[in-house]
């Protein structure tokens, strides 16, 4: 019996570049397809979320607009951030930034509809006070593994949209900050040297420190809950 004259070995490598290249080119085009969304477009959009800092945070988003369709002066509700911290990690401070790769003379179009927790709203305060300086807002609170913030319930689109800039591809980031609690950490980090002056008035009764006595965690300006109080002459 004649040998074939054909080389299998050669033919099944050629095959299996020709393969590995086309798994490659598609899972190019999915990674660019998730993260952009149209600009009045029809395209879904997978929000990208960055953490910055040492301790481990969990976010849970929605950034997806309905219909993938961005309407100018509009609301967009039903789409909550919540942010807490992972097991085994310390209380934390935070900060967050939304931003998009498209802007206005330097405005965003694209806005979160801030959440007030009961408290803050029971004073006619907000629970997030933003920063100009480094374009964050912070939390005037802490997150644990047990309480968690939420950062939006929504999005706001401004009036300031260009009809020129139809169908334009629209990236949308989220980044969190975050910072240990105790010790007033923030006041010493680079990082957090933009806090806004309403911020660090406003987080100073969630501070911990330890007694100078006993060593005893103390929140705020509260007396030391182990030590006798002063003696007043």
């Amino acid at each position: 019996m004649e040998e074939s004259i054909f080389d299998y070995g050669h033919l099944g490598s050629r095959f299996n570049k020709m393969t590995s290249l086309l798994i490659i080119a598609v899972l190019c085009f999915l990674i660019f397809y998730f993260i952009t969304s149209a600009w009045f477009g029809e395209s879904e959009y997978a929000p990208k979320v960055f953490i910055m800092g040492e301790l481990g945070i969990e976010v849970e988003t929605d950034l997806e607009i309905p219909g993938g369709l961005l309407e100018p002066n509009k609301i967009y509700n039903d789409m909550p951030t919540t942010i807490k911290c992972a097991e085994d990690t310390d209380e934390a401070y935070i900060k967050v930034k939304l931003t998009t790769d498209y802007q206005v003379a330097d405005y965003h179009v694209v806005l979160p509809l801030l959440h007030v927790n009961d408290r803050d709203e029971a004073d006619g305060k907000q629970s997030w006070v933003y920063s100009p300086i480094d374009d964050c807002y912070y939390y005037v609170g802490y997150i644990s593994t047990a309480e968690s913030a939420t950062f939006n319930t929504g999005l706001i689109v401004t009036n300031g949209i260009n009809n020129i800039d139809k169908n334009k591809p629209v990236k949308m980031y989220l980044t969190v900050y975050a910072i240990q609690r105790y010790y007033s950490a923030y006041l010493d980090h680079e990082d957090w040297e933009g806090a806004p002056d309403e911020w660090l008035e406003r987080i100073k009764e969630y501070d911990v420190r330890d007694c100078g006595n006993c060593g005893t965690q103390i929140v705020g300006d509260n007396p030391c809950p182990t030590c006798p109080p002063p003696v007043t002459p």
